[in-house]
């Protein structure tokens, strides 16, 4: 069954003009066909067509499945690359793993200093529908580093900053906690300046490593979000 995205799902439902023309032009859909409709909140819909028109096509849905949202989920808190490419890989395999949220930052040594949202939350979009999960996951506006310090969410659950400077460090699957939402931290090219560092420990979060290897950010992004999951396993 193919799955379509929309945030509010109706009982008598009509997808967008560009979902529509999918349905009737690629899919070639007719009425009494099945779909499923996800709403990225935690519920799957069960759907059939009842009118096929490539402007407008209509659903009669019945709810399917509800999934509470995971009491103790993981913020990621990163450097977009100067590579967009490698950050949407990033992007889409969070979606894949159900991270509750994406916090990019911007740091003194981030190589990007643009964020392109709108594309952005299509990718994560499009990996929901893929993967099935039934929460979409947050893309947050990207803020300086100092400024998430500072911001009332960051005081919520654990924080973890990973960085490779060699100084005294917990490997994060032994730090993180199985009873608290937490965030975990990853730097740019060039990781996070001693200075940013050490302004994240002044905040109480602690400094973690993902082992020996020298990781690519967006390597570091996936192997924090791995640790996570298989801590909550």
């Amino acid at each position: 069954m193919r799955f379509f995205y929309a945030p509010n799902v109706d009982a008598v439902h009509f997808l967008d003009p560009s979902e529509s023309k999918h349905v009737v032009r690629v899919l070639r859909a007719k009425i009494g066909d099945r779909i499923g409709l996800l709403d990225g909140r935690g519920n799957r819909y069960a759907g059939v067509l009842t009118q096929a028109d490539k402007h407008c096509c209509v659903v009669e849905t019945s709810l399917e499945e509800s999934q509470p949202a995971t009491e103790f989920p993981l913020t990621l808190v990163i450097a977009p690359t100067k590579s967009t490419d490698r950050f949407e890989w990033l992007l889409e395999k969070a979606m894949e793993y159900g991270v509750r949220k994406i916090q990019p930052v911007w740091t003194e040594r981030s190589e990007r200093k643009t964020e392109k949202s709108e594309r952005w939350e299509k990718i994560l979009v499009s990996a929901l529908k893929q993967s099935k999960q039934l929460w979409l996951t947050e893309l947050a506006p990207a803020v300086p580093w100092l400024d998430w310090l500072n911001s009332e969410e960051a005081k919520i659950g654990d924080g973890f900053v990973a960085h490779c400077e060699s100084t005294e460090k917990t490997h994060l699957f032994d730090a993180v906690s199985t009873t608290a939402p937490c965030w975990v931290a990853i730097g740019p090219e060039g990781d996070f300046t001693v200075a940013e560092i050490d302004a994240a420990l002044a905040k109480g979060a602690l400094a973690v490593t993902l082992g020996e290897q020298r990781l690519r950010t967006e390597t570091a992004g996936l192997a924090a979000i791995q640790v996570h999951a298989l801590s909550h396993r």
